[in-house]
């Protein structure tokens, strides 16, 4: 076999393992951007003392959330802070989804324009880091007050 037949045959067969190897790549990075935490704003419902916000957390991480902290800032319609709020994940299993519910005290609902993540405080998952945490968050909202980062 000449030397140019021996190439061209090793080209072709790096290319078939190249081509191979590549849906093992691309589902690999699948399963990586799969993994989120998943933060809906479900409800805001007018209550006497204020606005009741309820959230719907999902834990899609694969693996158990001891506790996730977040600041968030509550923000009127014109951008404008108007109050900041503390909420926590507790343990959420694999898979497990929990709805937790907030007062912000004589605030109307009406007047919130955004709930803003503003970071997290606190991550208690496996190795993740507060900023790792931050990264896996996939904030939706369900209403007319957006939900983001």
């Amino acid at each position: 076999m000449s030397a140019w037949k021996f190439c061209k045959c090793l080209s072709f067969a790096a290319m078939a393992v190249v081509i191979s190897l590549g849906p093992v790549v691309t589902s690999a990075r699948a399963a990586d951007q799969t993994k989120q935490l998943s933060l809906e704003l479900n409800n805001a419902k007018q209550v006497e003392t204020g606005c009741r916000v309820s959230f719907l957390f999902h834990n899609e991480l694969g693996q158990t959330i001891d506790d996730i902290a977040m600041e968030v800032a509550i923000l009127d319609q014109m951008n404008m802070s108007q109050n900041f709020l503390l909420i926590s994940t507790g343990r959420l299993t694999d898979g497990k989804r929990r709805v937790l519910q907030y007062d912000l005290p004589e605030q109307s609902c009406e007047e919130i324009g955004t709930i803003l993540i503003n970071d997290v405080s606190t991550c208690n998952v496996g190795e993740m880091t507060p900023a790792d945490c931050l990264d896996s968050l996939n904030p939706s909202s369900r209403i007319s007050i957006k939900l983001g980062l």
